[in-house]
């Protein structure tokens, strides 16, 4: 199936090295804040994470960012997971935001890192019950022998636990990745687009123009 006449005319907006300012982080935030307005955009927040396992096989899921701190992006995911044990072995990740309806493209590199158990328990104390449920009966990227199962040990813990404080499982918890890399994709007409890429060097971004 040849996709050679899939194209789209990129025309939107457009990106200067200027526009970036001192801190790249704070830029992200106003091309954030405007995904967010778009009524064509369903999550901002959802991003691409991709991880290298110890056997150097990369693998890519889709996660949703949950908090952009000074210098860094946190989500939340089950530790003995396929993409908590790749992290384990090999901290280095990539973290990327398609936003179609703006042309906007950001993609994130650094040091991935597990939070404090007193932050991971905040946001687990702050989710719906249900979903506090579906983190503990989850034994995510394992195996199961039915969906259908799944479904049985998820109801039958709800009704044994239901009005319970539940606890965070020690599995459980935060992500936080240490930016030391951005690059901010503006497409353009021609596929000329924009392109800027800032590097965290000695304490201070540095800032260069990539050819598209």
């Amino acid at each position: 199936m040849k996709l050679f006449n899939h194209r789209k005319l990129y025309d939107k907006d457009s990106l200067s090295l200027d526009e970036i300012g001192d801190n790249p982080i704070d830029f992200f935030k106003k091309w954030f804040k405007e995904a967010e307005k778009s009524d064509q955009i369903v999550e901002s927040n959802a991003m691409t994470v991709s991880t290298v396992d110890e056997s150097n096989k990369p693998s890519s899921r889709v996660v949703l960012l949950k908090e952009i701190k000074d210098n860094s992006l946190i989500f939340f995911t089950n530790y003995k997971s396929k993409k908590g044990k790749a992290i384990d072995e090999n901290p280095n990740i990539c973290a990327s935001f398609y936003w179609a309806p703006l042309e906007r493209q950001v993609i994130f590199k650094g040091i991935a890192k597990k939070t404090s158990d007193k932050y991971s328990d905040i946001y687990f104390k702050s989710r719906p019950f249900s979903s506090q449920v579906g983190a503990i009966v989850s034994n995510q990227s394992q195996i199961i022998s039915s969906y259908d199962d799944l479904l049985i040990k998820y109801d039958e813990f709800l009704k044994e636990n239901k009005g319970s404080n539940l606890n965070r499982p020690n599995h459980w918890g935060g992500i936080e990745l240490v930016v030391q890399e951005i690059e901010f994709w503006q497409g353009r007409e021609n596929r000329l687009h924009n392109r800027v890429i800032s590097n965290l060097r000695d304490g201070k971004w540095e800032h260069n123009i990539l050819s598209p």
